[in-house]
């Protein structure tokens, strides 16, 4: 028989839209009489898309992926010697420039060949995410390997001088995820993949401008990237505005990686203004609205940080309440979290409904549970 789960994975991948699974869900519960009134756990085609376990089978594997990438690692690492033994081979005799290419080599045709078993044979979604993480590193390994190959002149004084190791090991992890993404389509792989992206950039932004950028326009350079991001995920959830289709979960992952770096960019946690309690509020609610407008959760999530500052600022200076300074703090914090999920599709339509109507075209349309 087929699933509530399956579905929700039909309309995923556009089999179906999502108003005829819901058809289908409540045909399914008038025809199975009472055994169909108990509680369903499966996903709601109306929320936000959000796949990554499918069992605890999920979580075992992955646990594993992760034991074994370790294991192979430091078998691999312990093979070809110390950080001081790589810096000399960088430099040293073509056969041993060989053996580096050959061994970084078997990481990555390992990490492909779990790639078509556990990715595209098993569809294991949580383990996959997990995979594509190593699959990056094992391609950045593998690419320096090839430009040690090409020119060891360039990586001779790696240990005073990392930049030409780092910067083919981020261009080799941004190629392997981007074939990776390429190869399996999953959705989850784009959030690596921009944030090996946005690395990469960074690295250009530290090589244009003077040695002490990084003190005044780093937050400025994270925030520009933070919003390219976030335009990106945006044109995913245009192309999938009714979230029927897997652009709507590419949206997803990409909203939460731009959302931490638009925040960190505009509040500053271990700094004065970062925790004062009026820019707090006013930048949480900016982007509060934002995520109600494009109904989008995954932006509020990344505040929850400089929001308990807030908030645990205001109850300390309060006489009363300081001697509870956690616990009110947890409470209020809880509570608004409570009132935002369970209220959500009623807080969202008041908004939604006093924006213009060219504005609301353009928008997720509202769920009607």
């Amino acid at each position: 028989m087929i699933s509530f789960s399956d579905l929700d994975t039909a309309v995923a991948e556009g089999i179906i839209s999502r108003d005829q699974a819901l058809q289908l869900r409540d045909l399914a519960g008038r025809t199975t009489g009472a055994q169909a009134q108990g509680i369903d756990f499966s996903q709601d085609t109306r929320d936000e898309p959000f796949r990554l376990l499918r069992g605890f089978r999920d979580i075992f594997i992955a646990i594993g992926i992760v034991i074994f990438a370790v294991g192979l690692s430091a078998m691999a690492q312990a093979y070809l010697g110390d950080v001081e033994f790589l810096a000399g081979m960088f430099g040293g005799q073509l056969a041993d420039r060989i053996n580096l290419l050959v061994t970084t080599g078997v990481l990555v045709c390992a990490g492909i060949g779990l790639a078509e078993w556990i990715t595209r044979l098993q569809r294991l979604p949580l383990a996959s995410l997990v995979l594509s993480v190593a699959i990056a590193f094992w391609s950045g390994f593998f690419l320096t390997a090839i430009a040690v190959n090409i020119a060891p002149e360039r990586f001779t004084n790696v240990l005073t001088g990392p930049d030409a190791a780092l910067w083919t090991g981020l261009g080799g992890a941004v190629l392997g995820l981007l074939l990776y993404y390429v190869r399996y389509r999953l959705p989850f792989a784009l959030m690596p993949l921009a944030g090996v992206v946005v690395a990469l950039v960074y690295m250009v932004a530290k090589e244009v401008f003077a040695a002490t950028w990084s003190d005044e326009f780093a937050r400025t350079v994270i925030g520009i990237l933070g919003v390219c991001v976030f335009i990106t995920a945006m044109a995913y959830d245009w192309k999938d505005r009714l979230r029927v289709q897997r652009f709507s979960e590419c949206a997803f992952w990409l909203h939460l990686m731009a959302a931490p770096m638009i925040i960190h960019s505009l509040l500053e946690l271990d700094g004065e203004d970062g925790t004062d309690p009026v820019l707090v509020l006013s930048v949480m609610g900016a982007m509060g609205l934002v995520a109600l407008l494009i109904d989008r959760r995954a932006l509020l999530v990344s505040g929850l940080v400089y929001m308990g500052a807030a908030v645990s600022r205001i109850v300390s200076s309060t006489e009363f309440l300081a001697d509870q300074q956690f616990a009110v703090t947890a409470f209020i914090l809880g509570a608004l979290l409570l009132v935002l999920g369970l209220a959500w599709t009623p807080i969202r339509r008041a908004v939604v409904g006093i924006m213009p109507p060219g504005v609301k075209g353009v928008l997720p349309p509202i769920a009607s549970g």
